[in-house]
């Protein structure tokens, strides 16, 4: 899984593998740093709500049924959702496609699982 969070949002891409470990109803987890003290973003599949909570140096996605079942669908790209409240934030799970652009040589960035483009993708991303 592929985390990216700002101030008001946090983004995680995840892999056709992760896709499937969430449809059989286990949970997915990335950790940056060793134990104890670690940061952890965990997706949750089958709760009853989906929410967003954090404990400790957790962020934990609690996802629905219903909304496990449209992250699921293939046409789907992800699934987004966004809290109450004067302090709203933006949370959502997308697909993780391949990039519109090569990767830095120098990040060491590893090469990783990709679910196939959908129709259109590469010319929204060229676009953006």
């Amino acid at each position: 899984m592929k985390v990216r969070w700002t101030q008001t949002s946090i983004r995680l891409h995840i892999t056709p593998s992760e896709l499937q470990l969430l449809a059989c109803g286990w949970q997915v987890t990335e950790q940056f740093g060793p134990a104890p003290g670690a940061w952890r973003v965990t997706i949750v599949p089958a709760s009853d709500v989906t929410d967003l909570t954090f404990t400790g140096g957790e962020v934990r996605l609690s996802l629905s049924a219903q909304d496990a079942e449209r992250l699921l669908a293939p046409e789907n790209e992800g699934v987004y959702f966004q809290t109450e409240g004067a302090s709203a934030l933006r949370y959502f799970i997308e697909k993780d496609f391949p990039c519109a652009h090569p990767r830095a040589a120098d990040a060491l960035e590893p090469e990783t699982e990709t679910f196939a483009a959908p129709d259109g993708f590469n010319t929204r991303k060229q676009a953006a």
